[in-house]
């Protein structure tokens, strides 16, 4: 009976020390717990970069790349060399035109030739002599038959000579009128107009000929190089991509946090691709719309939250900055 009670007496100070045992681990586990401040979550992003890609406005053919994948591009440099033998011929066409039209301004401005007014003049000349001995021989005439010398006939014969001479010296006078004067004012206009339009033609030709040899409009690296040589590519087709120096870190947020975020706000930020942080300032906060949330409905105080893209761009240079990297909002507000 002793033996019963101190094995008794043994087993319930154990099952006693065990129970203390875990109370002082449950209350270390909470004051630990109440000491370590909360974590705060990490806030992921990426780098972001502007790109354009190189295209023509000419149906054409690739004749010589002169830059590839890696290639760092200036403004201005000759990327690729296009071939478009219609466009060429095109060219030639409106040149063309553009001269006949020249040559027939020319014409009309300059006037009638001198020796076709000189033979005008000389012309009217013959038809005033004309008029003058018709008018001459009709006076005659009229005395005759005042006189009952001749007959009415012959007065009315010599009347209708001298009307018929006095039109023709009139027409032959405003014939030399026009050739002296040349061509009307609106005539003048019409032509000049021509002459421009043809020329606006060639211009345009020109245009597209440029389109031919495509530089580029921004440096930048060539990330990919759609096209081979020898290929022929249509009006828009991409021809190569390039990345510009134009780089930002773009982050979604939401909205719960951003309290306390605002323009120019100063953030350090983490990238993990050069092992470096970079001191950077807020310049977007924008809605990233309801299409992009990531936040499960009614995730908060029954309220939907939305997500917000928060753009920040270095006040430094980056170092060898890639597209798509990824980046760590480590500090700031």
């Amino acid at each position: 009976m002793r033996s019963k009670r101190i094995f008794h007496i043994i087993f319930h100070n154990k099952i006693l020390l065990t129970a203390i045992i875990i109370l002082f681990i449950v209350i270390a586990a909470i004051i630990v717990g109440l000491c370590i401040p909360k974590h705060q979550p990490t806030i992921e992003g990426q780098l972001e970069s502007t790109d354009y890609r190189v295209s023509t406005k000419v149906p054409s053919r690739v004749v010589k790349l002169l830059v590839g994948e890696g290639d760092y591009v200036h403004e201005g440099d000759t990327l690729a060399i296009l071939s478009a033998p219609e466009v060429n011929a095109l060219e030639q066409v409106t040149q063309a035109k553009e001269q006949a039209a020249g040559a027939s301004e020319a014409l009309i401005n300059e006037g009638t030739r001198k020796e076709a007014v000189q033979s005008a003049y000389y012309r009217w000349q013959q038809a005033v002599s004309a008029r003058d001995i018709s008018e001459k021989t009709y006076a005659r005439i009229s005395k005759l038959y005042a006189q009952g010398v001749v007959s009415a006939q012959k007065r009315d014969e010599a009347q209708s000579a001298r009307d018929a001479a006095v039109a023709a010296a009139q027409a032959m006078r405003e014939q030399y009128e026009q050739a002296k004067n040349g061509s009307r004012h609106e005539e003048k206009r019409a032509s000049g107009a021509m002459t421009k339009a043809a020329g606006a033609r060639v211009k345009e030709v020109r245009s597209l000929l440029n389109e031919t040899v495509l530089t580029a409009p921004q440096s930048g690296w060539v990330t990919e190089v759609f096209v081979e040589i020898g290929e022929f590519v249509g009006t828009g087709a991409p021809i190569m991509n390039v990345e510009t120096d134009d780089y930002w870190f773009s982050f979604f947020v939401n909205e719960d946090k951003l309290k306390g975020i605002d323009y120019h706000d100063k953030v350090l930020i983490y990238r993990p691709a050069t092992g470096d942080t970079v001191l950077t300032h807020v310049t977007r906060i924008e809605n990233a719309g309801d299409f992009a949330s990531w936040k499960a409905t009614r995730a908060l105080n029954d309220i939907d939250l939305k997500l917000f893209e928060v753009r920040m761009r270095a006040d430094k240079p980056l170092k060898s900055p890639h597209a798509g990297e990824s980046a760590v909002w480590v500090r700031g507000k």
